[in-house]
């Protein structure tokens, strides 16, 4: 305590912490993101420690991220073509197996690929897919 009330006593005055604009912050972080910049060197261009400028680089990352609009589920043209005409050989197996009893078949997994694009990143989802699995991850990605 007497070391506190020393030092008001001698009249030195602790630094203060330097502010900046945000426009200046917002181009330092634009430099940076150029591809091939090195932040090291833009912030001793610039005066800075560059753990500040990493932390600046974060904040505006979030920030864009959560700003960013997210696309609409876009749609693809789809054209149903005719059944191709069957041969002889085909039309006789179709009639065989008609006539014989059918045989329930397993179900087999349903094969294809599902990409999620979330501000994080991307969630990519192969084979059979459990909805709630997917929905807990999801969750928590978005929960950051």
């Amino acid at each position: 305590m007497k070391r506190l009330q020393e030092h008001r006593a001698s009249g030195r005055r602790a630094t203060k912490r330097r502010r900046y604009e945000a426009a200046f912050k917002r181009h330092l972080v634009e430099l940076s993101l150029v591809p091939g910049a090195s932040v090291a060197q833009i912030a001793l261009d610039h005066r800075l420690n560059a753990n500040i400028l990493f932390k600046w680089r974060r904040q505006q990352l979030r920030e864009l991220a959560h700003t960013a609009p997210t696309p609409a589920a876009g749609l693809l043209p789809v054209t149903v073509a005719a059944e191709p005409e069957r041969t002889a050989v085909e039309a006789s197996t179709q009639a065989l197996n008609a006539s014989a009893p059918r045989q329930p078949r397993p179900r087999a997994a349903a094969a294809g690929v599902i990409e999620i694009d979330l501000p994080l990143g991307r969630v990519r989802l192969t084979g059979a897919v459990d909805l709630a699995a997917v929905r807990v991850v999801i969750e928590a990605l978005l929960a950051r």
